[in-house]
């Protein structure tokens, strides 16, 4: 069985990405938390191990992994002050956001009926879509009503 270094090694060659020992480790990360993250949250996660890795090279970095299909780029806070990024899998799914906490949870897509119809209704060629939906988690609804 490979050993995370070899894994994350396989996944960046496989996508034609020069391996480095700070890629390793962002990437690492990203797999660890198994939910979107932000550079804010990965650069404070690798500040003991990588003590040398800028944030801005985090940034350069997720950019890099987004345009060669590595990663997602999503806006999942309501003002959209900060991006977030999550492993591109096989399964579509959207996001459903804690407004309080951030917390994020999968959600199964439940669209593709509609985005037929809409591509039979408008002949448009549906490249992607993506839903989010905003609430209180149950954590946060008990935590603002003591």
């Amino acid at each position: 069985m490979k050993d995370k270094k070899e894994k994350m090694q396989e996944i960046l060659r496989e996508k034609d990405i020069r391996v480095t020992r700070q890629r390793e480790s962002i990437l690492e990360v990203i797999f660890e938390a198994e939910k979107p993250v932000t550079a804010t949250y990965i650069f404070s996660r690798l500040q003991e191990s990588c003590p040398n890795l800028k944030l801005s090279t985090v940034y350069r970095n997720m950019n890099l992994f987004v345009k060669k299909g590595l990663l997602r780029k999503l806006s999942l806070d309501i003002d959209n002050n900060e991006s977030y990024f999550e492993l591109i899998r096989d399964e579509h799914h959207h996001h459903l956001i804690c407004i309080q906490c951030n917390k994020v949870l999968p959600l199964d897509c439940p669209l593709g009926e509609f985005e037929e119809k809409i591509r039979e209704e408008t002949a448009y060629r549906i490249i992607d879509h993506s839903v989010k939906i905003f609430g209180i988690c149950p954590h946060c609804q008990e935590f603002s009503n003591t």
